[in-house]
């Protein structure tokens, strides 16, 4: 998504705050009216919002969940056709759906920012949302003396906001939407290699929408899911690490273009592993046929197969190099079977260099 040019032409400010210890909801304090900001503080108000939606690793393109009403989208194609006066009054709205979706005590308040402006080539409709928490902070003036300054939010160093934003592209009529509408969101914890680290509270209870599921994150579940499966099963050692091995080479040797529970169950679990694993993926939300095969989130799981041991003792190699040329067995000191156990690792290689 792109919103280098955006501009703003309408912008208003509330305020949520925390629920009480007995979790009953403070109403929110409500902005009466239109902000008139410098146009420096404009330009800078733009910087961050551009600089936020156009990261690709805490920003992702979201799918909108079926409209009921009086959902976040319905409220952003309202403001769009809004007087100023109506504006005021619907952009209240967002700050008692947020209010009501920060359901968990130790939710911060914090300020609700609401926009409308365009973005985009050719240019799209813009309706924004911002949640950003407020802190205090000192500056100097002119004269060298110090100024000690309460509830700012959306400094050069302030990381605790999030911003939703629906893009209007006007190919589709009302009663068609959410067709015609594509929405984005921010959230400085999510990463790509967890996208689902966004508060949900944010982008589904109060945005109305839902991380896309695409191969590349069925791809990451797979791994992350059968992974799990693996370390909690009741075998030796030596046994994960030939499953381990397996789960690598199915991801990165095998070339098939496509993932599939019963398949990698064939080949690589023990038959009487084979059910518990397809009905714990199954409850993972994996889904029981094939799937593309994409590795693009978990690269850098794949480029080392590794083995930790204390003292920080550890064996790494690429996965195909670990299948071929590495064995791993666990060993018992002594020989009634019950002593320590050690392991025992070959590399079918000599010593090509050492530090």
């Amino acid at each position: 998504m792109f919103f280098e040019n955006l501009t703003v032409d309408r912008l208003i400010i509330h305020e949520v705050h925390r629920r009480l210890d007995d979790r009953q909801i403070v109403p929110p304090t409500y902005g009466s009216q239109i902000l008139s900001l410098s146009a420096e503080a404009m330009d800078f108000f733009r910087e961050r919002v551009v600089a936020a939606l156009g990261s690709n690793s805490q920003s992702m393109q979201m799918a909108i969940s079926p409209l009921v009403g009086g959902c976040a989208l319905e409220i952003a194609a309202d403001l769009l056709v809004a007087d100023d006066e109506n504006f005021i009054a619907l952009s209240c709205r967002y700050a008692d759906k947020l209010t009501s979706a920060q359901s968990a005590r130790n939710i911060p308040g914090g300020v609700v920012v609401v926009f409308t402006g365009s973005a985009g080539n050719p240019a799209r409709r813009v309706v924004g949302v911002i949640k950003a928490e407020t802190h205090s902070g000192f500056r100097h003036t002119q004269t060298l003396q110090v100024q000690y300054l309460k509830d700012l939010f959306l400094g050069p160093q302030t990381k605790l906001f999030k911003i939703g934003a629906f893009l209007y592209d006007g190919s589709a009529p009302r009663s068609t939407m959410p067709a015609g509408w594509e929405a984005v969101i921010y959230d400085k914890q999510m990463s790509p290699k967890n996208r689902e680290g966004a508060a949900n509270y944010f982008y589904e209870s109060f945005l109305g929408c839902a991380i896309p599921v695409n191969s590349a994150q069925l791809t990451r579940r797979f791994f992350e899911g059968t992974r799990e499966f693996i370390n909690g099963t009741d075998v030796s050692d030596e046994r994960k690490a030939d499953l381990l091995t397996g789960l690598y080479t199915y991801l990165k040797v095998d070339q098939s273009p496509t993932l599939e529970l019963a398949t990698f169950s064939s080949h690589y679990l023990d038959a009487d592993m084979k059910d518990d694993y397809e009905t714990f993926m199954l409850a993972k939300s994996f889904p029981s046929n094939a799937v593309a095969k994409d590795t693009s989130d978990i690269q850098g799981y794949l480029k080392k197969r590794r083995l930790k041991f204390s003292r920080d003792i550890q064996l790494s190699a690429p996965p195909d190099a670990f299948a071929e040329l590495i064995e791993v067995r666990s060993i018992n000191v002594d020989a009634s079977g019950v002593g320590q156990t050690w392991t025992q690792i070959t590399i079918r290689d000599r010593v090509r260099d050492q530090e």
